[in-house]
């Protein structure tokens, strides 16, 4: 692959000691293996993370938490829980943007209002109804935090986790001069499942890849020297594509997450691509699979997660991070396959490497506009972020790809502006909305219910 100019240089890096401002710090999800991933890459040694949480029992527990990993790593990690995100963002190198604005009663509405309307989502948080009711009420936090990094940190990096992915970057970039990456780990777990269904390393699959958040394609894959897709069309012919779609549909917590891979496998058949991202997700840009018909995507192997199975995983990892704390006793400490932690490194004069990542389009898919949000493989230095070309796409995916890009720049403009007209246009041109009559009832309980946190759709 060729670099394809170079996007955005850091100011002013450093080897090591960088500081983090970890907005949404008390995550139960995502702060744990983030404290673990920074304490033992190598590159960030002595780094300073500093939580934010409107939660302050969360953030305490993190930065006991972080503290106890620190002590454990011996690699100079310092953690605090501070009160004031200011307090945080002051001097930060990176900005990490993990929150739910609403929670999980706010998700409850971005689920429960589309499937009285006949919409099932099995996750509700990237695109459909679920997902642009969650970008409206997500993008005035996330611009109006970059909008203090200007003043506090306007050299550091927005590294953001939240959903939905593409929009929340967009929208950065868009109305900031904040230089944003979204960070995903939906490919390394396609990969991971791919390296077990072929039996080859995970280390050996190679792959070309390009789209947006949640419905990236793999457009080419080697798998030491040979050719990928022959090798799964060839396990296709032995195991159909319903090899485990029918495997612990039992609709509990463990396995309304699971991928089973059907969906991706009938995407494949008809494209020539591989979907690169799990089932659930995918499900969502492509009605077809979410029908009554289809049993709301059980045939194709995909339950819909409830808002009460979110609270039983929520329960058991509090439960989990109090246990640690009151003991003091930590497992085995190990680095996740996440990449945020590898990447600051990188931009910070450790290590640097090749990264699936959420950046503007500076050209890497000419197919779609300049500046949209798309993600695509980009190597990561101390020099910056240079996106790799992603080389030719497949006529039919250029075009769902400008279908969704499109509906996102909606999204954005709705968001930014608190536009109620280009909030309906936008729930109009989503896929999942095949009923011209109900968009915009839906749309107005939609913003009703959450009117709380959609101060830009007032007055």
């Amino acid at each position: 692959m060729l670099y394809f100019g170079l996007y955005l240089r850091l100011k002013g890096s450093k080897m090591t000691g960088v500081k983090f401002a970890f907005i949404g710090g008390g995550s139960l999800q995502w702060a744990p293996k983030l404290l673990t991933d920074i304490a033992l890459t190598p590159g960030l040694e002595g780094s300073q993370v500093d939580l934010y949480d409107i939660n302050a029992e969360l953030s305490g527990m993190m930065e006991r938490l972080g503290q106890l990993i620190s002590e454990k790593a011996g690699t100079g990690m310092q953690v605090r829980a501070v009160n004031e995100r200011k307090a945080a963002l002051e001097g930060a190198d990176f900005v990490i943007f993990c929150i739910a604005q609403g929670g999980l009663e706010a998700m409850r509405h971005d689920l429960e209002i589309p499937w009285r309307y006949g919409i099932a989502q099995p996750v509700g948080d990237t695109v459909g109804p679920g997902g642009i009711s969650r970008a409206l009420r997500h993008i005035p936090v996330v611009v109006e935090i970059a909008r203090e990094m200007e003043s506090l940190c306007p050299d550091a990096w927005l590294l953001n986790l939240t959903n939905p992915m593409t929009t929340i970057c967009r929208a950065v970039t868009k109305a900031t001069s904040i230089r944003t990456i979204g960070l995903c780990h939906e490919m390394h777990g396609v990969k991971r499942h791919l390296s077990a269904i072929l039996d080859v390393p995970y280390e050996a699959i190679k792959v070309r890849a390009a789209g947006v958040n949640h419905l990236p394609w793999i457009l080419e894959m080697t798998i030491d020297g040979r050719d990928g897709f022959e090798m799964l069309r060839e396990w296709i012919d032995r195991n159909g594509v319903f090899r485990f779609a029918n495997e612990g549909l039992d609709g509990t917590y463990a396995s309304v997450f699971r991928d089973r891979f059907a969906v991706k496998l009938s995407l494949f058949q008809v494209y020539g691509a591989l979907g690169a991202a799990g089932d659930r997700h995918l499900a969502e840009f492509f009605p077809h699979f979410l029908t009554e018909a289809n049993d709301w995507g059980r045939r194709f192997g995909v339950e819909l997660t409830t808002i009460e199975h979110r609270k039983q995983g929520q329960e058991w990892a509090y439960q989990r991070v109090k246990e640690i704390v009151e003991s003091g006793e930590l497992p085995p400490l190990e680095r996740s396959a996440e990449q945020l932690a590898p990447v600051a490194a990188a931009l910070s004069g450790g290590p640097e490497g090749r990264f699936i990542i959420n950046i503007p389009n500076e050209g890497q898919i000419p197919e779609l506009p300049l500046d949209v949000t798309v993600e695509t493989y980009a190597w990561v230095s101390q020099r910056g972020v240079e996106p790799l070309t992603a080389g030719p796409i497949p006529p039919a995916i250029v075009q769902i790809l400008r279908r969704v890009s499109g509906e996102q720049e909606l999204i954005v403009e709705a968001a930014l502006k608190g536009d109620r007209d280009l909030a309906l246009q936008a729930m109009l041109a989503d896929a999942l909305v095949k009923d011209w009559t109900i968009a915009e009832p839906m749309l107005d309980e939609l913003l009703a219910a959450h009117a709380a946190y959609l101060p830009q759709f007032q007055g």
